[in-house]
């Protein structure tokens, strides 16, 4: 009869020992080797986000006809005309806008470089809370900076890596940001909640004044904007809306609070852009 095969313990003894190598390990050490691990799969990530989208390319190529190609490309050359015209137009407000500040002897304005980034991967597991973008410390982003999709806030760069960084959605429960109502200055809270798998993205504004004036902007909508306090996100962005029956007495009751919905194109973007703060120039002196 033949004698049972006896288990190795030595794997198992090695696997104990890694572990408790882990973690008996400084956190520097151990944040150093993720960061490592984390190197190693960055370009495994980005080849993978290129590879898809070859393949939209190649499927739009195959699927459209050369009629529906030249209709687009006319399209798209009639909305760059209009789109430069508006540009013109931006500059001379903006040149007026300088000249007045000057004039009143206002501190500049913090202005911002915009970075287009594709989004590389979107965990399920956290799909309201993070996004990897294309883009990392090898182009001048740095944690912290918001991240926005037109004029509606999408979220903030919380870690950045070579080529690509993390972001940590609007619609997050850790996301907060000093919030104003119907472009006001009355401020406010905005903060994320937690979001259902198949729901619409949801945030909840705080701290709103129980007098504030509603002036809904369609129907019982009310617009909540960032109000630019604390220099990281510039005035007057989107953050998403309210409606007014919605609102209810916050948590100590000197306050209302109500529920946000953001941005529909949450769920499903793949292209945003990163504000890259530039150092304003020096105010001219006034003429006195």
């Amino acid at each position: 009869m033949a004698r049972p095969s006896r288990i190795d313990p030595r794997p198992f003894l090695k696997l104990a020992l890694a572990l408790v190598i882990w973690w008996a390990s400084p956190p520097v050490v151990r944040s150093l080797f993720k960061d490592g691990v984390y190197e190693l799969q960055a370009p495994f990530i980005s080849a993978q986000s290129h590879i898809e989208d070859l393949g939209r390319y190649w499927e739009q190529r195959l699927l459209r006809t050369k009629e529906g190609m030249m209709a687009a490309v006319r399209d798209l050359s009639r909305a760059n005309q209009a789109l430069n015209l508006e540009n013109h137009e931006l500059l001379a407000y903006r040149v007026e806008n300088e000249r007045l500040r000057r004039l009143l002897d206002l501190p500049p304005r913090a202005e911002y470089r915009m970075l287009v980034a594709r989004v590389a991967r979107r965990d399920l597991n956290a799909w309201w809370s993070r996004v990897t973008l294309r883009r990392g410390a090898a182009d001048g982003v740095v944690a912290g900076v918001p991240v926005v999709a037109g004029e509606n806030v999408v979220g903030r760069v919380i870690k950045v890596h070579l080529h690509t960084c993390e972001v940590q959605l609007v619609s997050d429960p850790a996301f907060r940001i000093s919030a104003s109502l119907d472009g006001t200055e009355r401020a406010a809270v905005y903060q994320g909640t937690v979001n259902r798998p198949f729901d619409p993205p949801r945030g909840i504004i705080h701290n709103i004044p129980a007098d504030y004036n509603f002036r809904p902007d369609n129907g019982g909508m009310v617009s909540v904007f960032t109000s630019g306090a604390g220099g990281i996100f510039p005035a007057a962005l989107r953050i998403g809306t309210f409606d007014v029956s919605t609102l209810q007495q916050g948590e100590n009751g000197l306050f209302l609070m109500a529920d946000v919905e953001l941005l529909p194109e949450l769920c499903s973007m793949e292209e945003v852009s990163i504000l890259l703060p530039i150092a304003p120039p020096p105010l001219e002196p006034s003429l006195k």
